[in-house]
């Protein structure tokens, strides 16, 4: 009885042991025997653009190569300005771009071209590893982490490497494409790899421009040009005058001048105007706040979008948060709430006027709209023909190229303001989608105000029956279409949030949208009839119903980190009902803020939330909207090397972001906004009501 099961046992420990040895024998075949950057290295030692292209292309890479062994000034510097031995593919360091300006700096005799490829790497058979091997590298082999990458969302691809080239001017990004194939195939396909290299035409550049100016570009200058020596003009004109008036303090009339809307001393006076006791003041403030915190959403998203060196921090944060970051793309549903209660109190008084009521409603959108579009108007013209030519940097002439290319043939979505329901792809301006959503929900708001002051139960009732709509269609289309209830903000789509499949269906549309300003525009009034019932609320009441709210609404808020895990399975129903919820977490927060403002007040909080620079930087919010796109982008694509992401430094960039922000969206505000807004209180016989310089009726004005 014994023999048997020993030699049993003796058998299966060979047969373990030759399975092991046989699939270590099978993984060493697999695998090179040199690492990935001694072979970049041995096709790349001697590379330079060969037998291919034009025949000044030819002449010149002849010409490189002589000087290049002859160790000719030019030719070193241009051999020296790209790196032939990358390094760090397991730590995720995928670009390796060089020296950009060490390249184009060159002019003779040969004029230098930088170029910066992507090279992937795929492997001759499935050598696959799980999201769990992903997480703990240090059990598999280094060439299983290249090799055996698969596009995890979370994750940086360690198996494609963005290398910067630089090659002559007269050779075409096709040539080093083709030249680069062949290189690279000589050495990668003997140990059964195979790469595949991709050269974007716009990812080539030269010191001088490529791309000509166009008249767009000069026309564009001209007008600004013209307006703001409108502005010097005028701010001339009324200082002298004020001066003037000092011995003529009867003729303050003039001051009210339509050429003085260009003034720099009366848009100022305007921005700097402060009362002191004007509940709304604290609108101001939450929009600053807000504000703030969506330019660090946006630099993050960029500075994370472009190339890192240490990714891993990045790759962290989707495991151990925070999460609040990872589910806070929701933070513009605060906007949306002051829109709807700003139409309330605004437009209200209008209808209760004796006019037509189709000529009120046409005049009240027509006024939101005309006071709108200018500026809106001047950051897509300046997109378009300005901004492509202020700066320049490996990744500058395709980033902003390809957003002024979209702009050109798309502008007329955001100016009918439907942007929002055309693919993303097509969209000018990547947050205009806010914008579209904003003007339609001005037209639905100014029909319910409108059903409210002839019939207020009609109109409470049509409100609430569009609340429960928006609701009811969260739910079914996440639930019927089985989509992520949570727009997820992975590496991919930080890199490209246009290609986002959640971005373009489910994130943008009205309808979905819709819920924080229906919800603002009903808090309208409501907090109308707790006024007149006087009602008032103690201190704790406020602070502890507020700390309660704040932390149930986080709390649901912060859920949909669930969803990150990449094994979570999918559930319909969950998905549908974490949608429909995430845009009722900060709006409740909003309504109990706004019921315990407007009826007791939050004593020195209050203060200190709507103190005059609070209500000053607040009135800036639109400007500072428009401008924080651009800006932030060119901040981000001049860099010449990836990045060393620290918790400092991400601060510091936010830090700076906002501060250039608010600078550029003043002075847009003070060029653009401000005067164009004055010419429409004229246009509108408006320019005395004070109500329109306190209560602006787009949240982010």
């Amino acid at each position: 009885m014994f023999y048997p099961s020993f030699r049993s046992v003796v058998v299966l420990i060979v047969a373990v042991t030759l399975v092991q040895i046989n699939g270590q024998t099978n993984n060493t075949q697999m695998q090179p025997q040199l690492w990935a950057s001694d072979l970049f290295y041995r096709a790349l030692a001697n590379f330079t653009v060969r037998n291919v292209g034009s025949t000044a292309c030819r002449n010149q890479s002849e010409m490189y190569d002589r000087n290049l062994k002859n160790h000719t000034n030019w030719a070193v510097r241009m051999a020296e300005s790209w790196n032939r031995h990358p390094n760090g593919f397991l730590s995720g360091n995928t670009f390796h771009m060089g020296l950009y300006d060490e390249c184009i700096d060159i002019h003779r005799p040969i004029k230098g071209q930088y170029c910066l490829s992507e090279i992937k790497l795929i492997p001759s058979a499935e050598n696959y590893i799980s999201h769990n091997e992903v997480h703990n590298r240090n059990n598999i082999g280094s060439w299983q982490n290249v090799l055996g990458w698969i596009d995890y969302p979370d994750q940086i691809q360690r198996n494609i490497l963005n290398l910067g080239i630089c090659i002559p001017d007269s050779c075409s990004s096709s040539d080093l494409q083709r030249t680069l194939q062949n290189e690279l195939d000589k050495v990668f396909l003997q140990e059964q790899i195979k790469t595949v290299v991709k050269v974007d035409p716009h990812l080539c550049t030269v010191k001088e421009d490529i791309y000509p100016k166009s008249i767009g570009f000069y026309i564009t200058s001209a007008i600004f040009v013209v307006l703001i020596f409108l502005c010097c003009v005028a701010s001339i004109h009324q200082y002298t005058t004020i001066s003037c008036q000092l011995d003529t303090p009867n003729n303050k009339n003039c001051t009210h001048s339509i050429f003085y809307s260009f003034s720099f001393i009366k848009n100022g006076k305007d921005l700097c105007m402060y009362d002191k006791k004007s509940k709304l003041n604290v609108i101001y403030g939450f929009k600053l706040l807000i504000m703030s915190f969506i330019i660090f959403g946006h630099r993050l998203m960029y500075f994370a979008g472009n190339p890192m060196n240490n990714v891993k921090t990045m790759e962290n944060m989707y495991i151990n948060g925070p999460d609040i970051i990872l589910t806070s793309m929701n933070l513009v549903d605060p906007f949306f709430f002051i829109s709807g209660y700003l139409i309330y109190i605004t437009i209200t008084p209008v209808f209760q006027k004796s006019e037509p009521t189709l000529m009120k409603i046409v005049n009240q959108i027509t006024y939101i709209t005309t006071k709108i579009l200018p500026a809106y108007c001047a950051i897509m013209v300046i997109t378009t023909n300005i901004v492509p030519f202020l700066g320049d940097g490996p990744l500058w002439a395709k980033s902003t190229g390809t957003e002024a290319e979209i702009c050109k043939n798309y502008w007329w979505t955001n100016v009918l303001f439907i942007s929002n329901y055309f693919d993303a792809k097509y969209q000018c301006l990547i947050g205009s989608w806010y914008i579209s959503c904003h003007m339609q929900f001005v037209i639905i708001g100014v029909i319910i105000v409108c059903v409210y002051t002839k019939n207020a139960t009609y109109g409470e009732i049509l409100n609430g029956v569009l609340i429960g709509v928006s609701l009811l269609l969260s739910f079914i289309i996440t639930y019927v279409g089985k989509r992520d209830g949570i727009l997820k903000i992975h590496l991919l789509f930080l890199k490209n949030p246009r290609g986002s499949i959640t971005f373009n269906h489910s994130y943008r549309e009205t309808h979905m949208r819709a819920i924080p300003f229906l919800v603002g525009l009903a808090s309208g009034y409501i907090v109308k009839k707790l006024k007149e019932k006087k009602l008032k609320l103690s201190q704790k009441t406020v602070y502890g119903g507020t700390t309660l709210v704040t932390l149930v609404c986080l709390y649901v808020q912060l859920l949909g980190a669930e969803f990150y895990k990449n094994k979570r399975p999918y559930y319909p129903i969950e998905h549908a009902l974490y949608q429909t919820l995430s845009h009722c977490t900060w709006t409740i927060i909003c309504v109990w803020i706004c019921f315990c403002h407007f009826t007791t007040g939050y004593g020195l909080l209050t203060n200190v939330i709507s103190n005059k620079l609070s209500v000053i930087l607040g009135k800036l919010t639109y400007s500072v909207f428009l401008v924080n796109f651009p800006v932030l982008q060119m901040l981000q694509i001049q860099q010449r090397v990836p990045l060393y992401i620290l918790p400092s430094t991400v601060l510091e960039m936010w830090i700076y972001g906002l501060f250039k922000c608010y600078l550029m969206g003043f002075i847009f505000y003070m060029i653009v906004e401000a005067p164009f807004i004055n010419l429409t209180k004229h246009l509108f016989g408006r320019r005395k009501k004070d109500i329109s310089s306190n209560t602006n009726v787009l949240p982010v004005e």
